[in-house]
């Protein structure tokens, strides 16, 4: 049985081997008893306090706690064998690169837990929506901070020249900065809509540069997405609308509404009168139409093929723009045709001279 023990493979013995694998073993059963411990005792004690700090502690420490130990095992069992030192190298510098990339992991959900419990909770309580959308774009860019110096300590510790690394990473990253202007102006653009509010999802805007009227469907951090007045769906960047002249039509109290009308020449004074009561008794009438401002109808001119009257009135909510806009040209027109008073066309008579 000695003789057996003693027998060398890859330079150590088959005892020495024995050590190293009953090392990893030994790690792996103690990582076995404290998870159990861990699942079925400390969860019951947290479970009961308030306090969800101790849940997260417990949470972040219980998945990778296996492969800690057997690291740990690894890092202890190869003082049993016999390594050259340029594998005894790699094996130091590869239990490190491993725990350089769980303590990232550990930091990363670390903080990740604690803004999803603690933060976004406290966001979504806010009144302006900025808090509540800007918290997945911190949580990504701690992620990125973090691992992106977990790989500096790691190449780091295979004996790269980090400085130059860094430096080249720097000309690079401002390459791609020049390279991502419309990008970082559509983010920053973004984070302006949400901190300012000028609209909110619902709301009808119209950007006059653009010619743009419709309502917003989505606000992103980069683009928002407007539902136009004929029902096409556009995807406006939001640098644009940064640096537009934006209006809130929803804020109105009431949206100032012209129509214009005209009726034929042959129409009475008496008519003209009856004309203007019923424009008024006809849209005084619709909920959607402001009474406190009410209807103003005014005779102002004698146009080329009619006697134009100009209907002026108030629509409070613009929502309901197409449909109200409609019920009352029709309203009209059936009150107008049962009155008789007749709406003009453009027409023109022509006099011949005789001989």
């Amino acid at each position: 049985m000695a003789s057996f023990l003693t027998q060398t493979y890859f330079g150590n013995t088959i005892l020495q081997y024995l050590y190293f694998f009953g090392t990893l073993l030994g790690a792996y059963i103690l990582g076995k008893i404290i998870y159990y411990i861990s699942k079925h005792v400390i969860r019951k004690i947290t479970a009961k306090t308030k306090n969800k700090f101790d849940d997260i502690l417990v949470n972040i420490m219980e998945q990778p706690l296996i492969f800690i130990l057997l690291l740990g095992g690894i890092y202890w069992g190869k003082d049993f064998l016999t390594l050259s030192e340029r594998i005894s190298e790699i094996f130091t510098n590869g239990i490190l690169m491993w725990v350089i990339l769980l303590f990232a992991w550990i930091v990363t959900y670390f903080i990740d837990a604690l803004l999803l419990t603690y933060a976004s909770p406290i966001a979504s309580k806010t009144k302006t929506d900025l808090d509540e959308n800007l918290i997945p774009i911190i949580r990504k860019a701690i992620k990125v901070i973090i691992w992106l110096i977990a790989f500096i300590m790691i190449i780091d510790n295979f004996g790269y020249d980090v400085t130059s690394m860094i430096a080249g990473l720097g000309l690079g990253g401002l390459a791609f900065a020049l390279a991502a202007q419309d990008l970082l102006a559509n983010l920053f653009g973004g984070i302006a809509i949400f901190s300012d509010k000028p609209f909110k999802i619902g709301d009808r805007i119209r950007l006059h540069e653009k010619g743009t009227d419709g309502w917003v469907n989505e606000i992103g951090i980069r683009t928002t997405r407007v539902k136009t007045l004929d029902g096409t769906q556009l995807v406006i960047p939001n640098r644009i609308i940064a640096d537009s002249i934006l209006e809130n039509v929803s804020k109105e109290k009431a949206r100032k509404m012209k129509l214009p009308i005209g009726v034929e020449y042959a129409t009475s004074n008496k008519k003209m009168d009856e004309a203007v009561k019923i424009i008024k008794r006809v849209i005084g009438k619709y909920k959607n139409t402001d009474d406190n401002l009410g209807v103003k109808v005014s005779f102002t001119e004698f146009g080329d093929s009619a006697l134009n009257l100009l209907v002026i009135y108030y629509m409070v909510d613009t929502s309901f723009y197409f449909e109200t806009q409609h019920d009352i040209n029709m309203a009209i027109k059936k009150e107008f045709e049962k009155a008789k008073i007749g709406m003009a066309f453009p027409t023109r008579t022509v006099y011949m001279k005789k001989g």
